[in-house]
């Protein structure tokens, strides 16, 4: 498992509709994540909606198939399980009685996932859970200087500028709402200035969009906003990095090659002086 990759892996499995496929689902999930902290956890989930798939849903049938879809991004696994619909009611949240044998699935899984989402109709719903790995205390004891962050970026392209872009401003932040942050308020800024196509588009983002592109952060993956006006082209970049600290900031005394650096153009006075040249103004 690869933990800097940035962009998610995703596997997809259709299988039959026979309780024997809940076991195959399970070792196929656990062969996938391996050792992943969140193997066992994910193992649970698939069963349980695999099950309730094939108990509540025509998917259960003696043609009846469900579709499970596990995607991996750095510390996040998502479980998804489709079924083929047939109840018209959602999947919910019940109380099942201390003696019922059944009923508990939905509520297993909500206690085990950071996050559970059900779309679809009765024709056919998707749930899917979302887990993500407890942070890892050693990996942070080896490299103590490395800090997981977000680079963020406003490029600019005109006439003035010519064929290439210009980087107009760059931040850095520690979250993916203070990286979405510095794109709204820039974009509040200059709504005022856009034509009344790309006031829309902006203010579209400003009031919804970003709400993707931090998931999209969230997960491990960049996120972009481009807007075009006439012919100036500006995009805002925001991507999830590692930040490497700078000497100063983790330590009082620089490192000895600092001390050997001579700026050009002092090296180049100084040079002229001993000359008994003037230095140049």
């Amino acid at each position: 498992m690869d933990e800097y990759m940035s962009a998610p892996r995703v596997w997809g499995l259709m299988c039959p509709g026979s309780r024997e496929e809940v076991t195959r689902a399970r070792r196929w999930t656990r062969d996938i994540l391996s050792n992943h902290p969140c193997a066992d956890d994910a193992e649970l989930i698939v069963s349980e909606l695999g099950s309730n798939a094939l108990t509540h849903t025509a998917s259960g049938s003696s043609y009846g198939t469900f579709q499970l879809t596990l995607s991996l991004s750095p510390r996040t696994v998502a479980i998804s399980v489709t079924d083929e619909g047939g109840h018209p009611e959602e999947p919910r949240h019940t109380e099942a009685d201390p003696d019922d044998t059944h009923g508990r699935g939905l509520t297993i899984v909500m206690a085990l996932a950071r996050r559970l989402d059900i779309t679809g109709s009765q024709h056919g719903r998707t749930v899917t859970a979302q887990l993500v790995a407890p942070e890892d205390r050693s990996h942070h004891m080896l490299r103590p200087l490395l800090r997981p962050g977000y680079w963020c970026e406003c490029w600019t392209r005109s006439p003035a500028t010519g064929p290439r872009s210009v980087l107009l401003a760059s931040i850095e932040t520690d979250s993916p709402s203070e990286a979405t942050r510095w794109i709204r308020v820039t974009v509040r800024t200059i709504a005022s200035a856009l034509d009344r196509e790309t006031a829309h588009k902006a203010w579209d983002w400003v009031t919804y969009g970003y709400k993707e592109a931090e998931d999209a952060l969230t997960n491990g993956e960049p996120a972009t906003l481009a807007l075009t006006q006439q012919d100036t082209h500006i995009e805002w970049i925001l991507r999830p990095v590692i930040f490497l600290p700078l000497a100063h900031r983790e330590s009082r005394r620089l490192p000895a090659c600092a001390e050997q650096f001579t700026c050009p153009t002092t090296h180049r006075i100084a040079r002229h002086q001993t000359n008994g040249l003037s230095s140049p103004s």
